[in-house]
């Protein structure tokens, strides 16, 4: 209360951050719809699915739709890859099961299969 009345001459007020480029987030839980699809679509286990991590970042399609990127936490642990957002996948696309984009206010999913998903199905 009383700072806002006596202000100090030569105090500075902080500047704020520059808004960085949006990165991806850290390594989460898949989302459900992205669960839900790789189980009746792709009717893979799901005991193994939902031990799966996805990495995600803001699309260019939409402010609501968000890219994702599926991989096995332990393959690439026991790889000795350490997984830390989005881009840390592309130095290693043989560790993505499956990409695709997720819309995040209606929860419309796009699931496609990755690099391993292909080596897998071949």
């Amino acid at each position: 209360m009383f700072g806002k009345m006596f202000k100090r001459e030569g105090h500075k007020e902080e500047a704020s951050a520059p808004a960085a480029a949006p990165k991806g987030q850290k390594p989460r839980e898949i989302h459900a719809s992205v669960g839900r699809d790789l189980v009746v679509k792709y009717r893979e286990d799901p005991d193994w699915v939902w031990k799966l991590k996805q990495v995600q970042k803001p699309s260019e399609q939409g402010e609501h739709i968000r890219d994702f990127r599926v991989y096995d936490a332990a393959t690439a642990g026991s790889r000795g890859i350490a997984v830390r957002e989005y881009a840390s996948l592309d130095e290693h696309p043989d560790l993505i099961l499956y990409h695709g984009w997720l819309n995040v206010k209606n929860n419309e999913v796009q699931v496609l299969g990755g690099v391993a998903y292909q080596q897998k199905a071949s």
